[in-house]
């Protein structure tokens, strides 16, 4: 398994406002993604997931702090890349949601899919 390190910084996703920064750690590639994410805007997001998983990064921790809303596409989007990170031996885990969205997440079920933690330092601990 490879940790982050392959994929850092922010990279602008030609939409306004919206940027998501990759912060490498020791156990686990952190994406941090700023702003609300719809079908437009998240596609920079699913970018950045497709490229850490296909450099072998398969510990992966979204951390939604910034963020208040999330359309159906990129709640599809992150359930693929949660299968795909699972299918590596890996997993996709999201972190630091607002409680609006943790509601979204457990009303469409997949709180089954995707590993919830309240904060980033709990979501990089791998066993």
């Amino acid at each position: 398994m490879q940790t982050a390190g392959t994929l850092l910084g922010s990279a602008p996703s030609g939409i306004p406002g919206m940027n998501v920064e990759v912060m490498p750690t020791d156990r686990a590639a952190v994406v941090v993604p700023d702003g609300d994410l719809n079908a437009a805007s998240g596609a920079e997001l699913k970018r950045t997931l497709e490229d850490l998983l296909a450099k072998g990064n398969t510990r992966l921790v979204v951390d939604m702090e910034r963020v208040a809303y999330v359309d159906s596409v990129v709640w599809g989007e992150l359930a693929t890349a949660a299968t795909r990170a699972r299918g590596a031996g890996g997993e996709l885990r999201i972190c630091a949601m607002c409680g609006e969205l943790l509601a979204i997440l457990t009303m469409i079920r997949l709180s089954g899919v995707i590993a919830v933690f309240p904060t980033r330092e709990l979501a990089t601990v791998f066993s």
